[in-house]
């Protein structure tokens, strides 16, 4: 008998912790705080995640050495769309719309994904410290409904 799984309820299979940030700076000046104050070496990803016609900016630390794998992830992009020309129209108007990756958590500006090598308590005490980091927590997974927009190893 074959197991049918409809794509939101697939078993995921790998483990990681979350931590939402919210900032108002830019994804590479938070990558280069939390690089700066954390000790950590998030370079930019050579691609970017692209998802529902959008990409989202992404950084990574991968260390074999000491067992280090994360990634810092944009969760919000914005789409603009081309101006249709018109003749009955004084202006021509490119039209934005704001997307995020994770819908249920927009309001929650990046992602911190720990797959391991870093405790996720003591990760959060340093962030709050960062005077550019609003607030930054915890994300448990059952708020998460499309956990696959994380995954894109």
């Amino acid at each position: 008998m074959t197991k049918k799984y409809i794509l939101d309820e697939f078993p995921s299979q790998e483990s990681y912790d979350l931590i939402g940030i919210h900032s108002n700076i830019e994804d590479f000046s938070l990558a280069y705080l939390i690089n700066k104050n954390l000790g950590s070496s998030f370079i930019r990803s050579k691609k970017s995640m692209k998802y529902n016609q959008s990409e989202f900016e992404s950084f990574i630390w991968e260390n074999k050495k000491d067992g280090v794998n994360c990634s810092l992830i944009s969760n919000k992009s914005i789409i603009t769309s081309s101006p249709k020309k018109s003749s009955a129209s004084l202006f021509v108007l490119s039209e934005t719309k704001k997307v995020s990756l994770i819908e249920e958590l927009s309001e929650v500006d990046y992602f911190l994904k720990i797959k391991f090598g870093m405790d996720i308590i003591l990760t959060i005490k340093n962030l709050v410290k960062l005077p550019e980091i609003i607030l930054a927590y915890i994300v448990k997974e059952p708020k998460i409904k499309s956990q696959f927009n994380l995954i894109y190893d």
